[in-house]
């Protein structure tokens, strides 16, 4: 699907490199607000012998110069002439951890940060690129501390990117922690004063974040995802793992031949979702006010309901694009993408939120 209007200067691109699928967003910022330039997706075909192996090694399916043509693609079909851009990094590919520094002055964080991060990571630090993000200040033991949300991403992992920038025609990029993007995108100012937690449910993994006040508190990365969902469906039936998804996107998780499959592991997730819900109250004895998704599970029929029944709280779809400009005409496509797009919707608001 690809998409391609009339364009406007200061465009930013958020590029979401998935298991099976890339997607990019073009968006650009002026006085007028932020506008939606171009979106485009492409879903790679995926042979039944390379699927297993993906997602038990958690890795992507594409090799870098697959998924830099694939980018090109993309960029060529909506007639892209950005060179810069913001790639996501998946949680799997990822090590996160939250930890104290004594309170410094801002211009000596950075560098507190990455003394105190050899002890935090289980990776060589001069083989590894960080990330942070300071959650809050705090007191702990008549000391003012600050409490950081680090994110370390193997040098080898960084390299592949490097390269699918290149043999894409990328001039100019940089990474970002798909968590952060998640909780850019969805950070809205009705939701300002409000303990938010956002579970993106992806193919190789789920991560959990609670955000108040549209600031990252927490984050976690919980065994549950879309694709093992698709490959025990698969299983269970005696079907393919294309012919499993294609039917839990036709039937939803109500059909009588996947209902008791999905609620068990919607059960699941569920009781993950109390879990971080009753941790974040014993530290800061808060309630979680609301449950945003994002990613393609939540969007499947039954499901939201099945949550909201299990959970009795205010539940709903990630709706990246409800502050961001675009044709009318698009409303019932963009209402129906979003969940999917929010990763990469984030990505592009990293530099235009810079700019602002």
């Amino acid at each position: 699907m690809f998409l391609s209007f009339f364009a406007k200067p200061q465009k930013y691109l958020g590029i979401d490199i998935g298991t099976f699928s890339i997607k990019i967003v073009e968006l650009s910022y002026s006085k007028k607000g932020i506008f939606l330039e171009n979106y485009g997706e492409k879903i790679n075909e995926i042979r039944e012998s390379q699927i297993d192996n993906t997602l038990e090694k958690k890795i992507f399916l594409l090799s870098e110069e697959d998924t830099a043509n694939s980018i090109k693609e993309i960029l060529g079909a909506l007639k892209i002439e950005t060179k810069k851009a913001v790639f996501s990094i998946p949680d799997f590919m990822s090590f996160f951890t939250i930890f104290n520094i004594p309170l410094v002055p801002k211009e000596d964080i950075d560098s507190t940060v990455r003394f105190q991060a050899k002890q935090h990571i289980p990776l060589p630090l001069e083989k590894t690129s960080l990330d942070w993000l300071v959650i809050r200040e705090e007191e702990n033991r008549g000391k003012k501390e600050l409490k950081i949300l680090m994110v370390a991403v193997p040098n080898n992992i960084m390299i592949k990117y490097q390269k699918v920038a290149r043999l894409a025609g990328i001039e100019s990029f940089s990474v970002e922690a798909e968590v952060f993007s998640l909780a850019r995108a969805l950070t809205k100012k009705d939701n300002q004063n409000k303990v938010i937690q956002l579970i993106d449910i992806g193919i190789q993994s789920t991560t959990i974040t609670i955000s108040e006040n549209n600031r990252i508190k927490s984050t976690y990365s919980i065994n549950f995802s879309n694709g093992k969902n698709i490959r025990g469906l698969a299983d269970l039936l005696n079907i393919s793992y294309n012919e499993a998804e294609k039917m839990i996107e036709k039937r939803g998780i109500d059909d009588s031949e996947t209902k008791e499959f999905f609620k068990e592991r919607i059960d699941n997730l569920v009781m993950e979702s109390n879990k971080v819900s009753d941790s974040f109250f014993k530290q800061e004895k808060k309630k979680i006010d609301k449950i945003i998704f994002s990613g393609g599970l939540p969007v499947i029929p039954g499901f939201l309901n099945y949550f909201i029944k299990k959970t009795g709280k205010d539940v709903s779809i990630a709706q990246p694009f409800s502050d961001i400009n675009y044709p009318p005409s698009l409303n019932n496509i963009i209402q129906e993408l979003g969940a999917r797009y929010s990763v990469a919707i984030g990505l592009a608001l990293r530099n235009i939120n810079i700019k602002k």
